[in-house]
């Protein structure tokens, strides 16, 4: 059993998670819900040993573990599928499983290869998969490693038989996701938090989508897209070509962690991205004027990788939009965004619009 008794973690400027008391059983799978900002990534992270905690304590089996890198917690058994797969894409599928695995493992590569990427060879390359097969691979490297924890951070696939078995060696499963339906579905229980708490523990059995909604955010409108938003067949590719001869094309990309952004990056440089050669002093109150905008309180020299997903969304739309252009294309734009933020997104669409920008949101031919 894990066990997670009041987690917490706090920064100069706000709260992440507050007293987080968790149980999680063998052979379960568990959904996390909430939206941006609620703390769900975070508390994975320190899981993971990505993030120390301010408070708290964590127990796997009643012993008390010490977390405090990734080493550490995969050495306990506590293996983590990240949104973005942490894959080496110039070198083999097999190469790229074989990295941070026992050597008696690497007799079972074969195995996971045939259950989880079916029609690939092992001497294929990582960068020829499509995006579910990327997943795929991730998924087959961290079974790889033997965990009894296996936390799957916002996964874009997921093929419901082949994760229910895996509980059938008593795997813990903990399943980070926005979708309200794929919680209910996929998991045996579902953990609603809500500004960094625990609002509600239970059954998935026993919880509706129209429960969810009204819990974490007091409605059960469905959001419609409007009328005035464009649907158009592109790439991010064939946009990103015509921003080199169209310099009032905006582009906010369907990974905004590490296309629009990098975890790395201090928020000023993210702000600033487009301005660089201007003076320190004008780039400084550019890049607090931008922050103003998105709504995102956070100080200039703090990295990327604080900002939830809501935090970056906002303010990498505000930085195109400072652009002034033409036309603005968005791909999968209120993927992770709660109801709210989404009528939030959709309002200051609207408003472009009627200046008259062109909104168009990309769907990848």
């Amino acid at each position: 059993m894990l066990h997670l008794d009041n987690i917490c973690v706090k920064y100069s400027y706000k709260t992440v998670l507050t007293n987080v008391t968790l149980d999680f059983e063998p052979g379960k799978i568990y959904s996390l819900l909430g939206e941006n900002g609620a703390g769900k990534s975070t508390l994975a992270h320190v899981l993971c040993g990505d993030i120390l905690p301010t408070d708290g304590s964590i127990y796997l089996n009643q012993k008390k573990l010490k977390i405090r890198k990734p080493k550490d917690a995969i050495k306990n058994g506590i293996v983590c599928v990240h949104q973005r797969p942490l894959l080496a894409p110039s070198i083999s599928i097999k190469d790229n499983l074989r990295i941070g695995i026992s050597h008696k493992m690497t007799k079972l590569i074969p195995e996971i290869k045939k259950k989880w990427l079916p029609g690939r060879k092992l001497s294929e390359k990582v960068q020829n998969l499509s995006e579910q097969e990327a997943f795929n691979s991730s998924l087959s490297g961290a079974l790889l490693k033997g965990p009894c924890v296996l936390i799957l951070d916002e996964p874009p696939f997921l093929d419901t038989k082949k994760i229910r078995e895996l509980t059938k060696t008593e795997l813990t499963i903990i399943i980070i996701t926005h979708s309200f339906k794929e919680a209910i579905e996929k998991s045996d229980e579902v953990i609603l938090l809500k500004d960094g708490s625990v609002l509600k523990k239970t059954a998935s059995s026993k919880i509706t989508e129209e429960d969810i909604k009204q819990k974490l955010f007091g409605l059960t409108k469905k959001v419609i897209m409007p009328d005035f938003i464009e649907e158009k067949n592109i790439t991010e590719d064939e946009v990103l070509k015509t921003r080199q001869t169209q310099k009032k094309t905006g582009y906010i990309p369907s990974d905004r962690s590490f296309r629009a952004s990098n975890p790395n990056l201090t928020v000023f440089q993210l702000c600033t991205a487009y301005h660089t050669n201007e003076k320190q002093t004008e780039l400084e109150s550019y890049a607090k004027n931008l922050l103003k905008k998105a709504d995102v309180n956070i100080k200039l020299h703090e990295k990327a990788l604080c900002l939830s997903g809501g935090m970056l969304q906002r303010l990498i739309l505000e930085r195109e939009l400072a652009e002034n252009p033409e036309e603005l294309y968005l791909f999968n734009p209120t993927h992770g965004l709660d109801v709210e933020a989404t009528e939030r997104l959709y309002s200051r669409l609207e408003g472009l619009a009627k200046k008259g920008t062109k909104i168009i949101i990309g769907k990848t031919v």
